[in-house]
């Protein structure tokens, strides 16, 4: 099947894939009434609250400390209660989704909502969880892709959902938008099949390798300071580097474990894992994990691990804004804790 002339034109097209899926379906649900009200079901239905059927939406709205979200809506006094933010498979900003929290119980308003792929829903939904916790927030009644933060109901739909929901309503009360909801749909689908980034000027300074290299220099650097660790008894004796096509592997013994230090993108990619860069596994059987260390580590949340092989390998979440030393000194910890070694 032809792809959609949106998604054809999209490298042509300045701005970023969640820009260009943000104005168009900003066009689409300001084109019809009953298109934006069946948007705004849609919403209502997710967090089961009433944020009304007469909201007014637009696009990049910036607040008093930068944040700007995707898409925000205002009600018929012209008061903001909902915010949108979309999301194919950028990272999430400093802002979010704390800020936008903030914001929202400034505004008295109701509703965050995060839109992404449906293969993407458990990872950014646990992310999302995680910062809230981390900042202090609030949490409670919380339920599936649903919890009220600080009184502000926070909730992600995937971009399938709403063009289903838009398509339907479209099909019976406005026929004219379903060309445009095909655009949108066909973009979608190219975004979730190929992921694949147009290339920007930007992307080819020096610091886009600089920032690659960070990757690599973690891994080295968290080897030598196990490796320095006279406690755990650590060795590399034999033991080499692995460069491979999605990342890079370093490999020492601890006590009587072989154990595996990561850089791999493939599950950094990974649509049901953690989003994070570095990874680890341990063997305590040569080189295999036996059936009972395997058990073990399936007691680890699933979104906290991932399969590479045979091996169940699991998530070393990076300390943001620190120094290296204190990165690599948190994932040494992080490392020991599971492999329940007490240093």
């Amino acid at each position: 099947m032809a792809e959609s002339l949106l998604a054809h034109l999209y490298s042509r097209i300045r701005g970023s894939q969640e820009d260009v899926a943000t104005l168009s379906l900003q066009y689409i649900i300001s084109s019809n009434k009953k298109l934006n009200e069946a948007f705004n079901k849609m919403i209502c239905d997710a967090i089961k609250l009433d944020i009304g059927t007469e909201i007014t939406y637009s696009c990049q709205s910036t607040g008093e400390n930068n944040e700007r979200p995707d898409m925000s809506g205002l009600d018929e006094d012209g008061r903001e209660v909902v915010l949108c933010e979309m999301k194919f498979y950028a990272g999430l900003t400093p802002n979010q989704p704390n800020a936008y929290i903030e914001r929202l119980v400034k505004e008295n308003g109701k509703a965050l909502v995060f839109v992404c792929p449906e293969e993407r829903r458990v990872s950014l939904w646990s992310k999302v969880i995680e910062l809230c916790r981390e900042d202090n927030k609030e949490l409670s009644d919380e339920d599936s892709y649903r919890v009220n933060v600080n009184g502000i109901v926070m909730t992600v739909l995937s971009w399938a959902e709403i063009i289903e929901t838009l398509r339907r309503t479209a099909a019976s009360v406005a026929i004219e938008a379903l060309p445009d909801i095909a655009q949108l749909s066909g973009f979608c689908e190219m975004m979730d099949k190929t992921a694949f980034i147009p290339f920007s000027q930007e992307d080819m300074g020096p610091e886009i390798a600089r920032r690659e290299e960070r990757y690599y220099q973690v891994v080295d650097r968290l080897f030598d300071v196990l490796v320095a660790n006279k406690e755990i008894k650590a060795s590399a004796k034999g033991l080499k580097a692995s460069p491979n096509r999605s990342g890079y592997t370093r490999y020492l013994r601890i006590y009587e474990y072989t154990v595996a230090l990561i850089y791999n993108r493939n599950a950094w990619m990974s649509k049901t894992s953690m989003e994070t860069p570095f990874w680890f596994y341990f063997n305590d059987d040569k080189w295999e994990q036996s059936e009972v260390l395997q058990k073990k580590l399936r007691a680890i949340p699933e979104y906290e691990r991932e399969m590479i092989g045979s091996r169940i390998v699991i998530a070393l979440r990076p300390a943001l804004d620190a120094t290296i030393d204190d990165v690599v000194n948190d994932m040494m910890s992080q490392m020991l804790k599971i492999m329940e070694i007490k240093v």
